[in-house]
């Protein structure tokens, strides 16, 4: 069970960067971060919200549905700015979102600790970053749900676990071909 809506964490990012939030690249890596961040201090999940396999990294899936949400129920705005001649989004929180409820510590501090790690960082080193590390994105291909989870375990136990369920597959081919 999610401890958080996708919403809440969106609005919590945005929090964090003192009420806005540049690039949309550098939105879906802190929203993916801030999952790991809290797989690797807590039980459970952040939020049941898909990551998706992006030309990029991972990605918020369906994130025009999730920030539309946030924009039509006047929690934070989007606008188009240019970071030299490129074209790039800015999010903003509204008084509505400001006033909305933050998360649980557990979740504020998983975020905390995404935007921390995203400050000063630009989207295309993120993405540089996450295609070196991220176990599910080199597995997928583009529009696959990720199992992110699988990001925050060391190599070695991944390999340990990928043995073991080798293992149990073939004792129970074994068991059912009699």
């Amino acid at each position: 069970m999610p401890i958080a809506s996708a919403k809440d964490i969106i609005l919590q990012i945005l929090r964090a960067g003192d009420g806005e939030w540049t690039g949309k690249k550098r939105l879906f890596k802190a929203f993916y971060f801030a999952h790991l961040y809290y797989a690797n201090c807590n039980p459970g999940l952040l939020t049941d919200w898909p990551i998706a396999r992006m030309p990029e990294g991972p990605g918020i899936d369906k994130a025009d549905t999730l920030i539309g949400g946030l924009t039509r129920d006047n929690c934070l705005t989007v606008e188009l700015i240019h970071e030299g001649p490129y074209p790039e989004y800015r999010y903003r929180l509204t008084e509505n979102g400001k006033a909305a409820p933050p998360p649980t510590a557990a979740a504020q501090e998983a975020v905390k600790q995404a935007a921390e790690f995203c400050v000063g960082k630009r989207g295309g080193d993120l993405s540089r970053l996450t295609h070196d590390h991220s176990r599910s994105w080199k597995m997928g291909k583009d529009g696959d749900i990720l199992n992110i989870y699988i990001d925050a375990i060391p190599d070695e136990e991944y390999e340990q676990r990928a043995q073991e369920i080798e293992r149990l597959e073939q004792l129970a081919a074994s068991i059912l071909e009699g």
